[in-house]
């Protein structure tokens, strides 16, 4: 693993949580909530005030992830994701993901609900330039 430098803002977080209780009583198939195989879901939180340290901070939360990211199970909670990450929803639903779309597209076919990291209705998941990630057509 590459090392990872001091977290350079003291308002950044890194946050872990048990998944154990109710979460854990639920089988990953019966809501959208992702794997609950995890003793522990990790939250990556970078927070600092100063504009001119958003690339610092960008970069070395992006590289901490990036350097946990083998040890890591597949899938992700789409709640933790930042607003650039749009290409990792459909990992996040795993084999929920069809009938997410399927969700979306019966309850909001013209996307309204669209200001987060979204499931696409049907007919958009299929015409996504592929600069959103092939995972995301149909």
């Amino acid at each position: 693993m590459e090392a990872v430098s001091c977290i350079p803002s003291s308002e950044t977080q890194i946050e872990l949580a048990y998944l154990g209780g109710a979460a854990a009583r639920m089988a990953a198939k019966e809501t959208a909530f992702g794997d609950r195989s995890a003793f522990f879901i990790m939250n990556l939180l970078a927070h600092w005030s100063d504009p001119s340290a958003d690339t610092v901070n960008i970069s070395w939360i992006r590289g901490l992830f990036n350097t946990l990211r083998p040890a890591m199970k597949p899938g992700g909670y789409v709640n933790f994701m930042s607003g650039d990450e749009q290409h990792r929803v459909q990992e996040a639903y795993q084999e929920r993901w069809d009938r997410m779309v399927a969700v979306k597209t019966h309850y909001d076919p013209n996307l309204f609900f669209r200001l987060n990291q979204n499931v696409p209705p049907k007919k958009l998941a299929m015409t996504l330039p592929a600069s959103h990630g092939e995972n995301l057509r149909d």
